[in-house]
């Protein structure tokens, strides 16, 4: 229906013998379905072993490796040819009944593509794959399939796989550090706050760009005026959609939008993004508009709910840093407040700035009745600042519990996939 397997596309294509570099970080999936697909096709760890290279006609590296990697700049050296983890996904990704999106960008995806699958659910049956996991929606309802998937290239393989399996009208991915091409829609979140990968080889924003160089001729383009890029529907300061508490601009037109009173104004882009792609894929403004009716946050992402008479600020998730958690903070009010934060270091790779957050809390702490410093990384700084421990998300709420009453306020800012 949409694009079919691209394994003969021109230089790109894909010829055994293939060594597909970082098992960590989605290798496995990807030389495995190379080899449903009839190719040679092996995954290698490159952080603790090297490996032969010569007898690999083609090599597929993750674009964040670093190019002093031994594996990688041995492949150079011989002359191999190297592509993306992301342009090997695009390539071999077979034919969809679906349509796919795909969202990147510095910040922002997680929600924005949330967002997307809660709009389109309402006349759709739709798959989202982020780091909340491999979710169905229905009627802006939502049940978890899978977890634990991170959003490396190589998963999106198995959300296409399940949106297939469960015949969905969309599949709604977040993508780090790019897209695979394998879209009928690409979404470019931000690229504010730029950040080196591949050993400070290469800026993410680089990367990030291969939503644009990867996509087909009829895919559509949505992305954030900050990233200051030419596409078919941008969002933002001065873009095609632009939102405020109670309202939507979208182009010349004005549409109210109800939103919860609560809602902190961090979705605002969020919010603005998921409509501008709703839009792109010919949704009715209105009915995207409608569908999110009384939106107040999801959990995690700067939400506030009551746990026993605790009033709760949760902005745990997988994309926090260091400003989410004083912003988060400054939302505190009423009781006595108790402030959970770190990272748990088992479920994220990239970790908080520690450097920053302890000298955040330093000249935050006298407004800190209840402290716990969760991970590993966090200990050494417990007695200077006065804090509890925790190992993890959940021991961390734990201990906040037993220290927390009936009109308390209880911030929970842990980096963490939920």
């Amino acid at each position: 229906m949409h694009c079919g397997s691209r394994l003969s596309e021109g230089p790109g294509e894909l010829l055994g013998p293939v060594a597909v570099l970082d098992s960590i970080h989605g290798a496995g999936i990807i030389a495995s379905r190379l080899r449903d697909l009839g190719i040679d096709a092996e995954a290698l760890e490159v952080y603790h072993s090297s490996h032969d290279m010569e007898r690999f006609s083609l090599v597929v590296a993750p674009v964040h490796l670093s190019p002093q990697n031994r594996s990688l700049s041995d492949a150079r050296r011989l002359g191999k040819r190297v592509i993306s983890h992301h342009r090997a996904v695009g390539m071999i990704l077979g034919e969809r009944e679906f349509r796919a999106v795909e969202i990147t960008g510095t910040r922002g995806k997680t929600t924005t593509a949330l967002l997307l699958a809660l709009i389109l659910s309402h006349d759709m049956r739709v798959v989202s794959h982020t780091t909340s996991g491999i979710e169905l929606w229905s009627r802006g309802k939502r049940s978890l399939i899978t977890s634990g998937l991170s959003i490396t290239p190589g998963n999106l393989i198995a959300a296409h796989q399940v949106a297939s399996r469960e015949r969905a009208d969309a599949l709604v991915s977040e993508v780090s550090l790019g897209g695979t091409g394998a879209f009928d829609v690409g979404v470019i979140t931000s690229l504010s706050g730029d950040y080196l990968i591949a050993g400070g080889s290469m800026w993410a924003s680089t990367a990030k760009l291969q939503m644009l160089s990867l996509s087909s001729t009829n895919a559509r383009i949505v992305t954030n005026t900050d990233a200051k890029l030419s596409a078919d529907v941008s969002f933002g300061d001065g873009g095609d959609v632009k939102l405020s508490r109670r309202s939507v601009d979208i182009g010349e037109e004005s549409f109210p939008i109800s939103l919860d009173e609560a809602l902190d104004p961090t979705y605002f882009d969020g919010i603005a993004g998921a409509l501008a792609a709703a839009i792109s894929m010919g949704v009715d403004v209105q009915d995207a508009v409608e569908a999110l009716d009384g939106f107040g946050g999801f959990k995690g992402r700067m939400s506030r709910y009551q746990l026993d008479g605790v009033n709760v600020i949760d902005n745990s998730n997988s994309g926090l840093k260091v400003s989410g958690i004083e912003r988060a903070l400054d939302l505190a009010s009423g009781g006595r407040i108790c402030l959970v934060a770190g990272e748990d270091s088992e479920s994220v790779c990239e970790g908080l700035d520690i450097d920053a957050l302890v000298k955040m809390i330093e000249s935050r702490r006298e407004d800190i009745d209840e402290l716990v410093l969760v991970g590993r990384r966090l200990e050494p700084h417990a007695p200077r600042l006065r804090g509890r421990t925790a190992r993890n998300f959940q021991e961390g709420l734990d201990v906040a519990r037993r220290h927390t009453f009936a009109g308390d306020c209880l911030v929970l800012c842990v980096k963490c996939f939920r």
